[in-house]
């Protein structure tokens, strides 16, 4: 397994871009509405490069146009519930975290395992999360996220937007 990650070797940047600016006239279940936060950054560019971290480059050019046209549809506003996007990009993360954990427990580890909860899902940290959409994105895709920060009011969105339903 090449431990090279599909960000490492392309990101749809304009298309991403494009959604990212147009969730930010989104003023109804959008996490912006809980509080304002200067520097938040837009659920659309969190949740594709959260995916794009998580995942094998694809060997193949088809595959790696097929991975681009899926980060583009995940990074849609209206897509970012949309149960079958998601599960097939939590399938995704799991079977390359599933990958990783095999090399490194030395027994073969599935995605079943993993959604089952007999194997840790993949950890992500942002110890400066500020608004909380990087870690937000994160959860959505199954991660265990973790987060922090040294803004106490940053610290409170984080716990509202992470922790409470």
């Amino acid at each position: 397994m090449s431990d090279r990650r599909l960000i490492e070797e392309t990101f749809p940047v304009r298309e991403v871009s494009e959604h990212s600016a147009r969730e930010k006239n989104i003023r109804h279940g959008h996490i912006s509405t809980l509080h304002i936060w200067w520097a938040r950054r837009p659920l659309a560019a969190s949740r594709a490069t959260a995916y794009a971290a998580l995942v094998p480059s694809p060997a193949d050019i088809m595959d790696w146009q097929r991975e681009r046209n899926f980060i583009v549809d995940l990074s849609r506003w209206e897509n970012s519930l949309h149960p079958l996007l998601l599960s097939r990009a939590r399938r995704a993360i799991y079977a390359a975290h599933a990958e990783r954990l095999s090399a490194e427990w030395g027994r073969t580890v599935t995605v079943e395992e993993i959604e089952a909860g007999k194997a840790p899902p993949p950890r992500v940290l942002d110890p400066f999360a500020g608004g909380g959409s990087y870690p937000l994105e994160a959860l959505r895709l199954g991660c265990a996220a973790h987060a922090s920060d040294y803004n106490p009011v940053a610290v409170l969105i984080l716990k509202a937007t992470l922790e409470y339903p």
